[in-house]
């Protein structure tokens, strides 16, 4: 049987965000040093000890499950990137700013994973109201960001200023498998002669993003 056998259904709002709490440290503690490949919704429902029929009271899917992490690292991660740019607001340092935003992602790892797999697992197992739910916040999450990097980077064109984040989330996305390869391709990029694609996940980003950066001043 899956899950804990002496299972008490939540019925208080703090006993399901307690449920819920519980089941998103499951999903994040199989995450940690895998993929999302790798981990099912029977695995987390026997990791934080729920019958997985009983996950469903919360969740509709292990995709929902890990969007919902996601969301959670977005606003923890521009919470904190707004604490490290306000000390920058209105210098148009170019350098600086950069510095911010990838010590910032790179603390992150989980949200860069997930970032990762977002169009292809994460929007593909929900409803067409979740969906949109989900689309409508990270709007909301742009909005809030464009406001904290134009405030460090007024030079920074105005019409230039979501693209140039929507970049940056590609960048964060893409580079991330090329970074955290599998055994198999880390084992093949061993070799001397295909060192060139040994890339390292923080100096790529840095690289990548003052690119996006300066061509959004100029």
């Amino acid at each position: 049987m899956n899950g804990d056998s002496t299972f008490t259904r939540a019925r208080q709002p703090e006993q399901k965000e307690e449920r819920k709490a519980q089941i998103f440290a499951a999903a994040s503690e199989l995450l940690d040093g895998g993929t999302i490949e790798g981990v099912s919704l029977n695995a987390i429902a026997r990791k934080a000890k729920i019958a997985k029929s009983n996950v469903y009271r919360y969740f509709e899917s292990r995709e929902d499950i890990y969007l919902q992490l996601l969301k959670q690292d977005w606003i923890f991660w521009i919470s904190a990137l707004e604490t490290q740019l306000e000390p920058l607001e209105g210098s148009n340092d170019i350098d600086a700013v950069t510095d911010a935003l990838v010590n910032s992602i790179f603390e992150a790892s989980r949200m860069c994973q997930l970032i990762s797999v977002l169009a292809s697992v994460l929007e593909k197992n929900l409803s067409e109201e979740n969906l949109y739910s989900f689309k409508l916040e990270s709007i909301e999450l742009s909005v809030r960001l464009v406001t904290i990097i134009t405030a460090a980077l007024p030079a920074v064109k105005a019409d230039n200023v979501m693209p140039a984040i929507q970049s940056i989330f590609a960048l964060i996305g893409g580079l991330w498998p090329l970074c955290n390869p599998g055994p198999l391709v880390e084992k093949v990029l061993q070799k001397p002669e295909l060192a060139p694609f040994k890339l390292d996940y923080k100096v790529a980003l840095r690289q990548s993003i003052n690119l996006v950066i300066r061509g959004a001043v100029g």
